[in-house]
């Protein structure tokens, strides 16, 4: 399936479980108990478990039951009870990332995360972020991570947008270049 096709599928569902968490005050907290399933389901064993055809549905719900429903909210498990029931809790954390996209579009929040092959000192966060702001009244969310194989430079991500000034997308750029002759 087509990332543009799944993503038509997944977001009407992300959107209905943002209004449910919206009407009930529970924006953040839905996030979360969304984001901690995610994390859960992304473990191989449990993975493993759950698309195993020949385990009965009737026992992976009974496992949810014993272990998520005492402490997940009410709406969180019968959702995360619907996936596994229609053999779909592999969209979750898909779901759970279109989800978190909805509550910042929903709160003004811009989401930036600046990724560099080493430390970056505060002045240089501060200045993309005024940057930033000077297209936005939104609210921005920074965070900042270290990723040795882009040798050098600099990658932002502000929401879906990527400004990756790396020298591995230079050095890329020019292999193609030598290479394609493009």
């Amino acid at each position: 399936m087509k990332d543009s096709d799944k993503l038509q599928i997944l977001k009407p569902t992300a959107n209905a479980i943002f209004d449910i968490a919206k009407d009930l005050g529970m924006i953040k907290e839905i996030y979360n108990e969304l984001s901690e399933c995610s994390k859960l389901f992304q473990d191989d064993e449990i993975k493993k478990y759950f698309f195993d055809k020949l385990i009965s549905k009737k026992y992976k719900k009974e496992l949810i039951d014993k272990r998520l429903k005492p402490i997940l909210s009410k709406e969180t498990y019968t959702f995360i009870s619907i996936l596994t029931e229609h053999d779909s809790i592999d969209v979750l954390p898909d779901i759970t990332e279109l989800y978190k996209e909805i509550a910042d579009d929903y709160n003004n929040i811009i989401r930036v995360r600046i990724v560099t092959a080493g430390p970056i000192d505060n002045k240089t966060k501060e200045d993309i972020i005024q940057t930033i702001k000077c297209f936005s009244n939104n609210e921005i969310s920074c965070e900042t991570l270290i990723d040795e194989s882009i040798i050098g430079g600099i990658i932002v991500y502000i929401g879906s947008i990527v400004y990756d000034y790396s020298i591995k997308k230079q050095i890329d750029l020019l292999q193609n270049k030598f290479t394609y002759g493009n």
